[in-house]
C-alpha cells in the first residue's frame, strides 16, 4: 500500500506539469515578429476584432503590434467559424468568454476561456 502511494506521488508532478505555449510558426501574421511579456487585457480598436489564427489560437490586431491568445481549452477552431464574444467593459481580457458559430450551418460550436494576450511586435 505504501508502495502505491510513494508511486502515485512521483506520478502527480507529471500531471501538473504545465503545457508547452502553442507552435507559433504556423501563423504567418506573427513572421518576422518578437514576442513581449503576457498581458491580461488588450484595449478594443475601431476596426479591430479577434480572429482565428490556427487550432487553438486567436490573433487581435494590425500594423506594429499584433497579439496572440491561445485558447487550449477550445475545440479546433476553424478560421471559417465565427466568433462570439461577451467581453466585459472596453477590453478583452483573460477569462472573458467566447463561442463559436459554423459559418455555413449557423450552429453553435466550442466556447471557452480566453487566456493571456502576447504582444509580437515587428522589429
Amino acid at each position: 500500500m505504501r508502495l502505491i502511494i510513494i508511486a502515485a506521488a512521483a506520478l502527480l508532478p507529471g500531471c501538473t506539469a504545465p503545457q508547452p505555449a502553442a507552435s507559433t510558426a504556423a501563423i504567418p501574421e506573427l513572421t518576422g515578429r518578437v514576442a513581449g511579456a503576457a498581458q491580461r487585457c488588450v484595449t478594443f480598436e475601431q476596426g479591430e476584432s479577434l480572429r482565428v489564427a490556427g487550432p487553438h489560437s486567436l490573433i487581435y490586431g494590425n500594423g506594429r503590434v499584433v497579439y496572440l491568445n491561445t485558447v487550449p481549452s477550445c475545440s479546433t477552431l476553424r478560421s471559417s467559424d465565427i466568433l462570439v464574444l461577451e467581453p466585459i467593459g472596453s477590453q478583452y481580457c483573460r477569462g472573458d468568454f467566447v463561442r463559436t458559430r459554423d459559418n455555413v450551418s449557423g450552429l453553435p460550436g466550442a466556447g471557452c476561456q480566453l487566456g493571456d494576450f502576447v504582444p509580437y511586435t515587428r522589429g
